[in-house]
């Protein structure tokens, strides 16, 4: 892929990676940390994939053998506890109580809330469920990431969006669920699975602790993790952990993403990551 073919997609941010300023830091300085990326065997007389936060109790577990889903067992399925969705070919499970009401925007509105021009893939659909009251993060140029300084460029980019520091921003614990038609990615060079893979972790390889990717198969499992130091939360001096869970599969029309962003701070329900892996759970993807 040419650089002119690459630089429109780099553009719109990191699939499922678009949200606050602490997101864009973290997967473009995790790559400046040496992160060792281990593929797991995928059993496949279980099924079962669990993939183990950093330092954490969380576990996220997927049972790979029910990712996909028919129409007609779609059509099946009851309405009001799922979101079935026949044209786009997903499956979520209803907001449950404390989080926010399905979000339907697009990728352009996405890229907007951070002040970011759109240039391609802009029509395509993100659907997004929030956990309540988001946590308000102030950080500002003394702030690291994995140990790290925040790269200069990061920072003035930061001035430029947020104005001058500190930068006090929401972070949600969340589902986000991209979607993009084969046909308005293969311009950009992404034909494949591996291809929307490697999109994802690009900026991020040194913030990748797990893969799972089985020859053959139609998805894979990426598991993330970022520390932010030198923060404060509630005008309080604070370190901030986070763990990304990614699920990226494809059909012959499009490729899905399906991100969870999660976050054991204080002040957030003990429910929330139940919550977050019953949304994994009932995820399906419709063929």
């Amino acid at each position: 892929m040419t650089e002119e073919r690459r630089s429109p997609i780099i553009q719109t941010a990191i699939i499922g990676l678009i949200g606050t300023f602490l997101t864009t830091c973290g997967a473009i300085s995790g790559a400046l940390i040496s992160g060792a990326v281990t593929v797991y065997q995928v059993q496949r007389q279980a099924q079962q994939v669990a993939l183990p936060a950093v330092g954490g109790d969380e576990i996220f577990k997927v049972d790979t053998g029910s990712i996909f889903i028919t129409r007609q067992e779609a059509s099946s399925l009851d309405p009001e506890k799922f979101y079935v969705d026949l044209e786009q070919a997903f499956i979520l499970h209803r907001p449950l109580p404390g989080w926010d009401e399905m979000e339907e925007i697009t990728v352009e509105e996405q890229l907007a809330e951070e002040n970011v021009t759109c240039l391609s893939v802009c029509d395509q659909p993100v659907y997004r469920i929030r956990y309540g009251e988001p946590i308000q993060i102030e950080s500002d140029r003394s702030s690291t990431v994995n140990n790290h300084p925040i790269p200069e460029n990061i920072l003035e980019l930061s001035e430029k969006l947020y104005g001058p520091p500190p930068w006090k921003l929401p972070f949600y614990n969340q589902v986000i669920l991209n979607i993009f038609e084969r046909n308005e990615v293969q311009a950009l060079g992404i034909h494949t699975l591996p291809d929307m893979l490697l999109l994802n972790t690009r900026f991020s390889a040194g913030m990748v602790n797990r893969i799972v990717a089985p020859a053959g198969s139609h998805f894979a499992i990426v598991q993330l993790s970022s520390s932010f130091d030198n923060i404060r939360i509630a005008d309080q001096p604070a370190t901030m952990t986070v763990d990304y869970w990614f699920l990226v599969s494809e059909t012959d029309t499009a490729f899905y993403t399906i991100e969870i962003r999660y976050t054991p701070l204080s002040g957030q329900s003990i429910q929330t990551w139940d919550d977050l892996q019953l949304y994994i759970d009932q995820f399906r993807v419709i063929k």
